[in-house]
Formats: structure tokens, sequence, C-alpha cells
């Protein structure tokens, strides 16, 4: 089959007619690129070109469709090697993968599975900023949530246990579980003003203040790792964490009536998606396959950017989306210092299989599980898993195949590590086929080292989404903004938002979003 087209050249895909001099120009097609391209174009009639060096947008979202023993993504069908150059656009490479990607493709092995570029795990479904976002630009993506939550204790048996609403956990102890239950509610009563003092407050030492039950300490750092991305809260920021805890009481939604969401096909691409659809609708344009090579400065001031392929486009104003750590190879010395900054990545496995496992457990199949602490030595923090069938809460799979999903936080140096990542793969496969007795129709595993961003120390700011070198220039990502808290796509989203105000000096943060999505406060 022949990828189309040749995935990692710095070359124009297609090219466009001359530019007349945009508004706005935006470096990169993930969520917050187009998220801030839709809002200027829609809301405010900017004129926006966006750039994204990859051959489709999506950035970190990116996700493929099984199709005709290919993967499809944003319109583009690929063969193995043309699988791996996307997922390299996306920051994610194959960890392992049986049989080999060449004969689980001509085998049509993944026809009708999507498939991820590491995993994505969306807090609040349809009512998270990113839904609010789309709603705000007359869009929406089905976000479907977890409906329950099931533990699984490797140490007892691999005992497994279906966690009922408004009951003790019961795989805690008294005491551990009246810990926990002071420990959550002493998080749902967080206010933003306590999340802005708590940005520079690791969450091990906010959990440690609170003297919390050893069972208590591990379920509450398991949760945050599967929202933060981050397996050691010494390197959690609490206010990152607590942000979402936050947000759980207004909103009524908790793990066990379901809180965390997938998108089904063709995936989270599905959601810069639907920003591109409104920036065209508005006379803006997406140019696939056409990356920046450089910021274009003149006293201080942004003059534009030149391409990759030597043409230049004049603008005013520029929004780069660049992680931190990579920002400067664009924006030279007015991008944001790359020192002390590491990476929150997934390492996920997909396995594919002919039977419901966890129903013959007694575990409910659209559950979201967990299994804290399997692996320990080596890691900065203890590997935890967390488990799901996303097929089961909404449609991911063809008829009759299961999508068996583990998922853990590993820091970036973690994931380029193969002796690392080979021991969580191996423990998890062998754990799998043992506990199961099951064969995996096909097995993929994909690790995305920054999956989940760029973070700086804890005690450091984030970048701001204006420069205050440069007039014109702005950032938007899910690490920028002095005000933002979160990570991921929901970061994102905010980001975006704050970035247009920033331009505009709106106030579309306070129009878009309920006061518990909302930025820090001053």
């Amino acid at each position: 089959m022949e990828s189309q087209p040749t995935l990692g050249d710095d070359g124009e895909v297609s090219h466009d007619a001359a530019m007349d001099h945009p508004d706005v120009v935006v470096v990169g097609a993930g969520v917050a690129g187009l998220g801030a391209a839709a809002l200027l174009a829609n809301e405010h009639g900017r004129k926006v070109e966006v750039f994204e060096r990859a051959p489709f947008v999506g950035g970190r979202t990116a996700s493929f469709v099984g199709d005709q023993g290919g993967l499809t993504i944003d319109g583009r069908t690929l063969d193995a090697s043309g699988f791996r150059k996307a997922l390299a656009h996306a920051g994610t490479f194959v960890a392992r993968a049986e049989p080999d990607l060449d004969e689980m493709l001509g085998r049509g092995l993944l026809d009708g599975c999507t498939v991820e570029a590491g995993g994505h795990g969306l807090f609040w479904g349809e009512r998270s900023r990113v839904a609010c976002l789309l709603e705000r630009l007359g869009e929406r993506v089905e976000m479907p949530v977890n409906r329950g939550l099931a533990y699984v204790d490797h140490e007892d048996a691999d005992r497994m246990v279906q966690v009922e609403g408004g009951r003790a956990y019961p795989w805690m102890s008294p005491a551990g579980y009246a810990s926990t239950r002071d420990a959550l509610r002493d998080m749902a009563t967080v206010t933003p003003e306590d999340l802005r003092d708590l940005m520079h407050v690791s969450l091990a030492a906010w959990l440690e203040e609170r003297a919390l039950h050893p069972e208590a300490y591990r379920f509450i750092k398991v949760l945050a790792a599967s929202q933060t991305g981050m397996a050691d809260p010494a390197m959690t920021p609490a206010g990152d964490f607590l942000g979402y805890m936050m947000a759980a009481r207004p909103l009524g939604m908790n793990l066990v009536t379901g809180s965390v969401a997938t998108v089904p096909e063709p995936g989270p691409i599905a959601i810069p998606l639907a920003f591109e659809r409104v920036l065209l609708a508005h006379g803006g344009r997406v140019h696939r396959g056409r990356g920046v090579r450089r910021l274009l400065v003149e006293e201080n001031r942004v003059r534009g950017v030149e391409l990759f392929d030597g043409s230049t486009v004049e603008s005013p104003a520029v929004i780069v989306t660049l992680p931190p750590k990579h920002a400067r190879k664009v924006v030279g010395t007015a991008g944001p210092t790359p020192e002390a900054t590491w990476g929150a990545g997934f390492l996920t496995g997909l396995y594919g299989l002919r039977r419901d496992v966890w129903a013959e457990r007694g575990v409910d199949e659209p559950s979201f599980v967990f299994m804290p602490e399997v692996l320990s030595e080596g890691y900065v923090g203890a590997v935890d898993l967390v488990m799901a069938t996303l097929g089961s809460w909404g449609h991911r799979t063809p008829p009759g195949l299961h999508d068996f999903y583990f998922s853990t936080a590993l820091i970036d140096r973690e994931m380029r590590d193969k002796d690392l990542v080979g021991r969580v793969v191996d423990w998890s496969d062998a754990w799998l086929r043992r506990t199961f007795e099951v064969e995996p129709e096909f097995v993929l595993w994909t690790a995305a080292p920054e999956a989940y961003g760029t973070w700086r120390r804890i005690g450091e700011d984030r970048p701001d989404v204006a420069s205050s070198e440069v007039a014109g220039l702005f950032f938007a990502g899910d690490q920028y903004g002095r005000r933002l808290w979160g990570g991921g796509i929901d970061g994102a989203a905010l980001s975006a938002v704050l970035c247009v105000d920033a331009i505009t000096g709106g106030d579309s943060e306070n129009e878009i979003f309920p006061w518990y999505h909302r930025g820090l406060p001053e």
C-alpha cells in the first residue's frame, strides 16, 4: 500500500495561491492552535492562516482508524511505514507490535479499530473545557464517559472488585476508607484562590500535611497520575491536580458514575477537525505539510514567518503552539527557556480480544479499572496501571472485538529507556494472558514521552500566552499561560482562549467557561 503523501517531509503538500497578509498566523494545527484560530475567526472576524508541518492536523491528538489493511488519518491512508512516521509527528513511537505492523495491517487485524498516538483521558467528557469551547463555536464532538469503577489487587490472587456508588471501597480497611473520604472532601472544597496558592506546592507535600492512611495515599496517587500524567506526587503541582477535584462537586461527576471520557471513531483528532470546520467557514485556512522555519521580527515586533519552502508570510501577530521545550526552534531567544523541563508521558497498550474478559471476572466492561504499584524499582514513581475497554464506552472497534487498554504514566527519560518500557510491557502482557487465559488477536504498545506536555519544576511559573519581549508574539498550548492550571487537551482548550483574550482584549474566558473551568484568579 502506498502512503500518501510521504510523511516527514518539510516541503509542502500542496501550494495555495499567494496569501494576502493575514491578521494572525498560527504555527501548529493541534487543539490549541486550531481552537484559537477558530475563535479568532468566528467571534472576532480575524483572517487566520494556520501552518502545520505534518501533512495532517491534530498534533498530539493524532488518531487513526484501521481500514482495508491500512490506517487512515485526516483523509490519508497509511501503510506501516507511514504510520510510524505519522506517530513521530505526534511525538510517539511503537514500543511493541505483535505480530509486526506489516503483518498486522496486511491481515486487516486493525480494520475498524480506532488507534491513538499514545493515550488520551479526557476528564468530564462533554462537560469539559474543550466541550465548552466546541459548544461556543457551534460544534459538538461525542465524548462518552466510563460507566463504573473497578479495582484489581495483583498481590491478592488478582482479586477484582466492582465499586458500588455510595458504599465503602471494598479493598480498603475502614480506617483507610475514612481517610480517603476525608481527603476527597478536602479536595472538593478547594477554591480557585487555593489553587493559585498551591501551584508552587507539590501534591506530595499537600497530601503529607493530612497524614493520610497508606491506602488513601495509594488511591489518590493513582487518581492523580491518571489525570496529570505524573506518577510521582513529588513532581505534581498540587494545584494542577486539585483543580480537577474542585470541579467534581459542581459537575456532579465522579469515577463511579462516570467522569473519564474517550472519543469514538475517528478518535481525539475529531476535536481539532471540528475547530478546522469553523475556521474554514469563516474564511481561514489550514496549510498541511507547510512548516514554519522561523519567526520574522523587526525592532522587537513580529513581522511574520518564514516557511521551510523559503517563502514568507507577513502578519502583525503570530501564535506559536510548539511546546515550551521546542518553541525556541522557531522563535529563537524570544521563546521560553527550555531548561528544567521534563515530559509527562503515557505508555499505552492496545490488545484485541474476542472475549469480554472483564464480565467473566464480575467487572462491568465500561468501567475505569485501576491496578496500583505493579513495578517500582528503577522508576521515578511506582508504575500504576489503569485499564479500560474503550470500545464499550463508544464505537471504536468492529463487531465481536473487545479492545483492552493498558496505560501508565512515565516521564520522558523513562519512556526512552528500552529496559524500563520493556519491563512494563512484559509485566502487563504476562499478567493479561495469565489472569484471563486469553490469546490476543494483536498487541500494539505506543509510547508518547510528552503526551501530557513538557512541565517545569515545581516553583516555576509557566510561560505566559503573550511574549514580554516581542510585540505580536503569542503562545498557546497545554503548558502556556500564567493563569493556566491542568494540562493535556483540557489545558490546551483553556490556553487557546486565554491567548485569544490576550490578542483581542476580550473576555471570552468568562463567557465560555463556568467558574470551575477558568484560569487561576489574579
